[in-house]
C-alpha cells in the first residue's frame, strides 16, 4: 500500500473474532470488492499481525494493516520481527498502524521512540537494549509505512512529525479537517512535507436491511467508546459532549442500545446507501486519503451483516 492513497480509494476494517474460515471469506470479499486494504484493530482477540501473516496467503493485492498495535503489546524487537515476517508473506502490502495504547502521561513521547526503533530495525540497524546490541536478520526490501493512531491535536502533531500516516477514528468531517491541520504543523517543524503523510479515518458502518438493528447495534458501539475517556473528551470536542454523556451513562446502566441516536448520525453510517457514499465524500473532502468502511454487525447474523455493509459501501 503506497504512503498516500490516490483517487476514491476505500479501506475495510474488521474487528471481530469470527471463525477461521468466515475471517478469510471476509478478507477476499473485500479484495474482489476493490477495498485498497483491510485493517485489523487489536484488542483481545486474534494477534492482528498473525493473522494478517495468514491473511496474506488468502488475498493477492489487498493491502493489510494493523490498526493498531497498542504500545507495550509486544516489544519494539518483536514488533519489527513481526512487521518483516507480514511485509515479506505479503509481497510488500503491510501497513504497521502503532498507538500508545492507555493515554497516560509521556505516552506519545514513548510512541515516537518507539516509532524511531522499530523503523531504525527494519532497516537492518543495530539497536541497544537492556544492556546488549540487538538487530532483527529478516530485512525486508521495502520497509512498511508505519502510521500511528491520533485522537487530540498533540496526537496529530506527532503524526505529523514522525509517522508516514495516521489514522483518525470516531470524528465527524469536520474533526478530519482540523486533524489535517494539526497535522501540518507538526510536519513543518519537523521539516517535513504533510502532502506525503496519508490520512486514514475509521468510520463506523452498518448497511443491515433491517435499519433498527443497524442503528442498535451503532448505538450499542458508539457508547462503549463514549464511556473511555479519552474519546469522551474526543466526543466534547466535536460538539457531542451531552450526547457522549447520555450514551456512556447508557452504557454503565446495561443499556448500550439506549445511545443518543443523533451521536450514531453524527459519527456513524446506517439508513439509505446514496446518503452513507455522500458521507463518506465528505470526508474525502475534509481531508482524509483512505477512508476505511468499519462494519458493525447486528446480533441476529453478525457474518451476513458485515459482508452486507462492504457490499454496500464498495468502491465504484
Amino acid at each position: 500500500m503506497p504512503a498516500v492513497s490516490d483517487g476514491r480509494q476505500l479501506g475495510s476494517a474488521l474487528r471481530y473474532t469470527f471463525p477461521w474460515a468466515d475471517v478469510a471469506a471476509i478478507a477476499r470479499e473485500a479484495e474482489a470488492l476493490g477495498f485498497r486494504g483491510l485493517f485489523l484493530p487489536e484488542s483481545g482477540g486474534r494477534d492482528a499481525l498473525v493473522t494478517l501473516g495468514a491473511l496474506a496467503g488468502e488475498t493477492h493485492t489487498l493491502g493489510l494493516g494493523t490498526g493498531v498495535l497498542p504500545m507495550g503489546s509486544r516489544t519494539d524487537v518483536l514488533t519489527a520481527m513481526g512487521a518483516a515476517t507480514v511485509q515479506e508473506r505479503s509481497g510488500a502490502r503491510l501497513v504497521l498502524g502503532l498507538g500508545t495504547g492507555a493515554p497516560v502521561p509521556g505516552a506519545l513521547d514513548r510512541l515516537g521512540t518507539l516509532v524511531a526503533t522499530v523503523r531504525r530495525l527494519l532497516g537492518g540497524d543495530t539497536i541497544e537494549e537492556s544492556g546488549r546490541r540487538v538487530r532483527v536478520s529478516l530485512i525486508p526490501d521495502s520497509p512498511p509505512p508505519i502510521w500511528i493512531s491520533a485522537l487530540g491535536p498533540n496526537a496529530a502533531r506527532t503524526a505529523g512529525a514522525i509517522a508516514d500516516g495516521v489514522l483518525l477514528n470516531w470524528c465527524t468531517p469536520e474533526r478530519v479537517l482540523r486533524a489535517r491541520a494539526e497535522l501540518a504543523m507538526g510536519a513543518e517543524a519537523a521539516g517535513r512535507d504533510p502532502d506525503e503523510i496519508t490520512v486514514a479515518v475509521y468510520v463506523r458502518a452498518c448497511m443491515d436491511a433491517d435499519e433498527r438493528s443497524a442503528v442498535e447495534a451503532l448505538r450499542s458501539a458508539a457508547a462503549e467508546y463514549a464511556s473511555f475517556p479519552a474519546y469522551a473528551r474526543q466526543f466534547g470536542s466535536l460538539g457531542l459532549a451531552a450526547e457522549a454523556e447520555a450514551a456512556a451513562a447508557a452504557y454503565t446502566a446495561g443499556r448500550p442500545q439506549d445511545a443518543p441516536v443523533a451521536l450514531v448520525h453524527a459519527v456513524c453510517l446506517s439508513g439509505d446507501v446514496g446518503a452513507a457514499r455522500m458521507r463518506l465524500e465528505a470526508y474525502r473532502e475534509a481531508g482524509a486519503h483512505l477512508p476505511i468502511v468499519y462494519p458493525v454487525a447486528t446480533a441476529a447474523d453478525p457474518v451476513a451483516s458485515v459482508l452486507a455493509t462492504l457490499r454496500a459501501l464498495a468502491p465504484g
